[in-house]
């Protein structure tokens, strides 16, 4: 009977082990799998790239009437403010300026139409207010940390002491950069083409196609120039070769664009501007 009992008594220990031994090695497995369903995958994390990152800007769009909108209201304004909303970037451009016209979710700019660069008193088109005369005031009021440069056009059209347009553009550009922040940015336009076989605003006694093609050529070339100037004294400042972009093919009246050129002028800025503000 006590053999029976010892007998009875081992073969109960053993059972007990076993049965224990099998629940630590499920419970092992289970705490296993659940650390390593914690750590993230190393080759998804290796491969994904970081989400881009943007800073925030005043940007002031100065110029004449390519920039006010002229035949379009807002010109190519709209079609920028479309495009920065549609790519999530809304949020990060704060237009400014005294002016409000055209559409999108923010339009303010200081586009002035028949505007030159320097006040021009008397030309075959008459007087006109230049931008410099306007510069300081809007710059103080608008802070801006990023300024578009689009001028030139009437000053041909007025056939305005032409081989000094690069001074006159030289002062005006001076005086930006005298109210820009250091940190601040100066994107200096070319103009586009005019063409002299439309009448509507050009001097048909003064330009035939070939001169005015000649005269926008040797503007541009003196924007060019100047750009590098400037880059030369450290100046934060870039060219934007708006020329490129928009061909006689593109124009309403000879001078302003087209609403397809208008909308291949949002998609230029568009592009420089976002280039600009990620990080």
């Amino acid at each position: 009977m006590k053999r029976l009992t010892t007998a009875l008594a081992f073969i109960l220990s053993v059972s007990m082990l076993t049965a224990c031994g099998s629940s630590d090695s499920s419970d092992s497995s289970q705490t296993q799998e659940a650390s390593s369903a914690a750590q993230p995958a190393e080759s998804t994390s290796e491969s994904s790239e970081a989400a881009p990152t943007y800073k925030s800007i005043k940007l002031m769009l100065f110029g004449d009437s390519i920039t006010d909108g002229f035949w379009l209201e807002g010109g190519y304004r709209p079609f920028l403010c479309d495009k920065l909303e549609e790519n999530g970037l809304s949020q990060y451009v704060d237009f400014v300026g005294k002016k409000q016209s055209g559409g999108g979710y923010d339009n303010q700019h200081e586009g002035y139409t028949g505007y030159s660069i320097e006040r021009i008193t008397e030309s075959i088109t008459g007087a006109r207010t230049g931008l410099k005369n306007v510069a300081k005031r809007r710059l103080e009021e608008n802070k801006p940390d990023v300024v578009t440069l689009m001028v030139g056009t009437n000053d041909i059209l007025s056939h305005y002491e032409l081989d000094k347009a690069g001074e006159r553009l030289e002062g005006l550009v001076d005086e930006i950069f005298e109210y820009l922040p250091d940190d601040g940015m100066l994107f200096l336009a070319t103009i586009p083409d005019m063409d002299a076989n439309d009448t509507t605003y050009i001097d048909a006694a003064t330009y035939t196609v070939e001169y005015m093609d000649q005269c926008v050529e040797d503007y541009n070339k003196q924007v060019t120039a100047l750009v590098e100037k400037k880059k030369g004294e450290g100046k934060n400042i870039e060219l934007c070769d708006v020329h490129s972009v928009l061909t006689k093919e593109d124009l309403y009246d000879g001078v302003h664009p087209s609403e397809a050129g208008y909308i291949k002028l949002a998609d230029f800025w568009y592009d420089v501007i976002s280039k600009y503000i990620a990080q």
